[in-house]
């Protein structure tokens, strides 16, 4: 019966008594748990016969946390009997008795593995006689079985099916212990030989009577031990976990009875006592998992190299709730299993002695049917329409199938709205998971990496500007990253830790990310820092804008090193100077008695009424308590609080996996998490929990005697999806890119003046479209503009010898054209572009269409939501063009591009995106072709973003982005509208007819530097070069 976690494929007819139906379901269970086992052979034990093989005909892979737990399983058993077999008794007989064993191919498996310990050793299996017959037969006709086996017989009648020298097979219920005796004592010398009984999920089956009775009996042997392997309680029948096992098991009508009146390993331990065994070692998986002796540290990280694992959570979980118990009749050296020799009267819990008890109530409420399921996604503060309250967006996350880039919206008021753009934007982060978003002030959050798969970690970053509802995509992080964690420093300072970059790497090096710098590696302070972990908590002081600015304190605790093993190290850190060009991060260890329940893995944390929570997570050796699960830490002096829960009995317990929280000021809500419950389903929070402290004293236990106000509940309000979802934006642009794909800026329908503001304000590009710009988008037709401009006007126009017009090469002229003759070449599909100058004084004064063009400009008018361009228009000339791309240039003034007439395809960069595109000094345009250039691995590292336009659509450009456009339906009409946005003194004095001089400041910049150069013209060449250079490392350290 070893094993059994998967479906039974028994029939079931009402003919048959109950309890021969539920002896073929325990039998037909391991029909699932033999093909996980050969799931791990295959993977797991490549370089050892396959026994398993023999007994699965069609193989099947499993997913890595089954394929793990397995492996945990079957190295635990197999450790147990090694020991057992290489011990050297004085001159006794062994035998393994493998109670219930399925198909496991145990015997062949040691004979294999350990052939010498194996001399003389008789082993035993036992299960159902008609599940051991179908066993006898596939031994009988496999060479590779029944080759190992001396003098072999199959006797025609009785319990024993199969003899050999080394090996028997016996067909018989266990419950019938008088028979098993009898067979037993026929077979072996069961009084004088060493026995190690083998009870891996088998026994578990029986009813507790007869599986009690079956424990005293084999207590009663002399020199006995009894290995068991069996599930756990350990918070349970309600906790998540265990609630999804039991019903499995419930489903498959194989109930699983011991675990029901031996909940916990200490009641596992007394158990065996009771029953005659005095030497009893036990404990959970998970602990047996962090034990030294059970794995060496390479042993654990090459499993990462077989199969990628990410799902530790979860391993966690599985590992809580199964045992492995060693038990002896006799005082010889027992087993030591996990940290501990044995359990004592009760396990120590993760929690230690709390010195303060908090007491908070718990609001729930239900998601609709099949919406707010992720696990893993991350959240942020959004607004609502009319910004008079916050709502909450949970981003991303792995959803019931998938990975997915939605936003799921939460809020206390169901009136709350978020703007439609959110929801069409298709500037958006793509689907992932194990990502960060933090808080940055009013204005913004920072999305940091994540992953696809565990070997596909991502490294671009978004800024989520809170008024807008929209993403910006920022500076892609030096290193892709997942399962790391970020604060908020304080001043748009942004620290990562570290974390992990592939299914086998941590990264070791701490970052600081703002908008001015980018991302900046931290300095170590000193020799002492931590080992690189992922999945820890990290903490920072709250921030105090009062204060010094330049450094803050914290804590970083727990998390998973290399080898799978979680940490127990807390460390405080200084980071000093962090808005330089080169922070430094010192680390101290610390000593905190409650280490335990500090350090966790994976859970979340968060700052609530000046104290920091730590929510949910795993920790080192056992199972989080309901008690233990949120704990409220002061940073000062790592001493923990204990949050009691105070849930109505109708509120489901939550599972604090995977889970996203937020500070909402008067409550922080809980939203998301589930796990995969190994083989036995996944489970899902079905709702979102609001949680708040009860007012008044209510430390030690004491409920306060104050009125409690009702809470207000946080709910799921709808999930906005990314459309389309944006798939390029994973990971750092490689050096040898060839399909680099736009990120297409996004469209919305401006609403109001002080919105288009906002945008102006995050100078990020945006397309407003069905803007009402006046009847031109109807008249404009060549032969009415010739009727109203005048077909003879003349006018200067480019005429370019190749469709890519470039300002350094100057492969095109400018030319004197009659308007009409212009027209007429336009539509025939010649290679002309109009940039309107002044018809007063071109040289003199800028492009204004009122003044030039009179007689049409009344057709065009800009939306009174744009009055701020109005306000400080520099110009506004008119631009028609045939069948050329203008060169990519940059303008320093902000400008608005009104498309009038036919479509428009444009390619923007970023203004940090310049130094790849051979600006020379002083120079606002560049001669590379990027729309025939794009997937040149030059240009991997730009982040190109592309414009559609059709007529009514209206792009603001920002000052400094880098833009080139090419129409893409012959003639192309538009009318540009240049306005200023910084303060007057930031411009250049004197002219500037085009409204791309560069800033003042800019300007004499590049004559200081002049200068500078010149007062070393005296000195030789190498005391010259070598000044110069420490200038300019100097200059660049300053300048940022």
């Amino acid at each position: 019966m070893e094993g059994r976690e998967g479906k039974s494929h028994a029939p079931r007819t009402l003919a048959k008594p109950k309890s021969q139906v539920q002896d073929e379901s325990i039998m037909g269970t391991n029909n699932s748990s033999i093909v996980s086992k050969r799931s791990v052979e295959r993977l797991y034990f490549s370089k050892e016969p396959h026994f398993f093989r023999y007994f699965v005909k069609k193989p099947q892979r499993r997913s890595p946390l089954i394929n793990r737990g397995y492996w945990l399983r079957m190295r635990a058993i197999d450790q147990v009997v090694r020991r057992f077999l290489q011990h050297q008794p004085p001159d006794r007989a062994k035998v393994v008795i493998n109670l219930g064993c399925g198909y496991d191919p145990l015997p062949w498996q040691c004979f294999t593995r350990y052939s010498s310990a194996c001399e003389g050793v008789k082993f035993i299996d036992i299960d159902y006689k008609e599940l051991m017959l179908k066993k006898r037969d596939v031994v009988t006709n496999t060479a590779a079985l029944n080759s190992m086996l001396t003098n072999m017989q199959i006797p025609l009648d009785g319990d024993v099916l199969l003899r050999s020298d080394e090996y028997l097979q016996l067909g018989c219920d266990l419950r019938n212990l008088k028979s098993l005796e009898n067979i037993l004592a026929s077979s072996v010398n069961i009084q004088e030989s060493l026995i190690l009984l083998v009870a891996e999920v088998s026994i578990t089956y029986m009813d507790v009577e007869a599986a009690d009775a079956l424990i005293r009996w084999t207590g009663t042997l002399p020199h006995a031990k009894f290995c068991l392997l069996e599930q756990l309680l350990p918070e349970g029948i309600n906790h998540p976990f265990a609630n999804t096992m039991m019903a499995h098991f419930d489903k498959l009508q194989t109930p699983l009875k011991a675990v029901q009146k031996y909940p916990t390993a200490t009641d596992q331990c007394e158990r065996f006592k009771n029953l005659g065994w005095p030497i009893v070692s036990v404990c959970n998986l998970w602990e047996l998992w962090g034990s030294s002796d059970f794995a060496s540290i390479s042993e654990r990280k090459e499993l990462d190299k077989i199969e990628p694992f990410d799902e530790w959570e979860e391993f966690a979980l599985f590992g809580c709730h199964y045992f492995l118990l060693v038990a002896d009749t006799t005082p010889i050296p027992s087993e030591t299993l996990g940290s501990k020799s044995k359990i004592q009267e009760d396990q120590s819990r993760a929690s230690g002695s709390s010195e303060r008890e908090i007491q908070y109530r718990f609001s729930y409420e239900e998601y609709p049917k099949a919406q707010g399921c992720n696990r893993f996604a991350a959240a942020l503060q959004i607004r609502g329409q009319n910004h008079s309250r916050d709502a909450i967006g949970v981003f991303g996350g792995m959803g019931q199938s998938t990975r997915i880039n939605s936003v799921d919206i939460y809020s206390d008021d169901e009136g709350t709205s978020v703007p439609l753009q959110l929801s069409v934007a298709s500037s958006f982060p793509s689907s992932r998971m194990c990502h960060t978003i933090t808080d940055i002030g009013d204005e913004c959050a920072l999305l940091v990496g994540g992953r696809t798969s565990p070997d596909n970690a991502l490294a671009d970053c978004w800024i989520f500007h809170k008024w807008l509802n929209l993403w910006e995509r920022v500076d892609d992080l030096p290193v892709c990253l997942y399962r790391h964690q970020a604060v908020h420093l304080g001043c748009g300072h942004v620290l990562v830790s570290t974390g992990r970059f592939s299914s086998s790497g941590i990264s070791s090096a701490w970052y600081i990310w703002s908008r001015r710098k980018g991302w900046v590696r931290c300095i170590y302070g000193c020799s002492e820092q931590p080992a690189a972990t992922y999945g820890a908590s990290l903490m920072v002081t709250p921030y105090d804008s009062r204060a010094d600015t330049i450094s803050r304190h914290g804590v970083i605790a727990g998390g998973l090193s290399a080898d799978g093993l979680l940490s127990q190290a807390i460390w405080r850190f200084e980071v000093k100077n962090f808005s330089s060009q080169e922070p430094i991060i010192a680390f101290r260890a610390t000593n905190a008695k409650n280490a335990a329940a500090i350090a966790r893995f994976g859970a979340s944390v968060i700052h609530y009424q000046d104290r920091v929570y730590l929510v949910g997570g795993i920790v080192k050796d056992q199972l989080l308590s309901l008690a233990d699960e949120t704990r409220s830490l002061d940073l000062e002096d790592c001493t923990l609080s204990s949050v009691l829960p105070k849930p109505r009995p109708e509120n489901p317990r939550p599972l604090l996996i995977g889970v996203s929280v937020v500070n909402t000021g008067s409550s922080f809500v809980i939203m998301g998490g589930s796990a995969v419950c190994f083989s036995f389903g996944t489970f899902w929070n079905k709702g979102c929990y609001t949680v708040s402290p009860l007012p008044g004293d209510s430390y030690l236990g004491k409920p306060s005697s104050a009125t409690t106000a009702p809470i207000l509940p946080w709910r799921f309000i709808r999930s906005v999806a990314a459309s389309p979802p944006d798939e390029t934006s994973c990971g750092p642009h490689p050096a040898s890119a060839t399909d680099q794909q736009p990120v297409l800026i996004s469209r919305v329908q401006l609403s109001s003046a002080e919105q288009f503001c906002q945008f102006v304000r995050a100078s990020q590009p945006i397309i407003f479209e069905h803007s009402d710009i006046g009847s031109c988008t109807l008249k404009w037709t060549s032969e009415y503009l010739k009727e109203k401009v005048g077909s003879d006007r003349e006018v200067i126009v480019h005429e370019a010898t190749t469709m890519h017009m470039s300002f350094k090469a100057k492969n095109f002229a400018y030319t004197s054209k009659t308007f009409g003759d212009f027209l007429n070449q336009i539509d025939a599909g010649e290679k002309l572009y109009l940039r309107s100058l002044s018809s007063d004084k071109p040289s003199e004064i800028p492009a204004n269409i009122a003044t030039d063009f009179p007689t049409i400009a009344a057709d065009f008018s800009l939306p009174p939501e744009l009055r701020v361009v109005t306000d400080t228009l520099h110009s506004s000339p008119l631009r028609i063009s045939g069948p050329v791309i203008m060169w990519l240039h940059y303008d320093v003034m902000a400008n608005i591009l009104c498309q009038v007439r036919g479509s428009k395809r444009l390619l923007l960069f970023p203004p940090s995106d310049i130094t790849h595109f051979d600006f020379e000094p002083g120079a606002s345009s560049s001669h590379i072709n990027v729309f025939e250039k794009l997937n040149d691995p030059s240009l991997a590292p730009t982040h190109p973003h592309e414009a559609l336009l059709r007529p009514g659509d209206v792009l603001f450009l920002p000052p400094l982005w880098l833009h080139t456009a090419l129409p893409t339906s012959g003639a192309s009409i538009a009318v540009n509208a240049f306005f200023r946005n910084f303060r007057a003194s930031c411009y250049a004095l004197g002219k500037d007819v085009y409204g791309n001089r560069d800033l003042q400041a800019y300007e004499k910049g590049r004559q200081d530097i002049a200068k500078i150069i010149r007062s070393f013209d005296s000195l030789p060449m190498d005391v010259r070069g070598f000044y110069l250079q420490r200038l300019g490392k100097e200059f660049a350290q300053k300048a940022l």
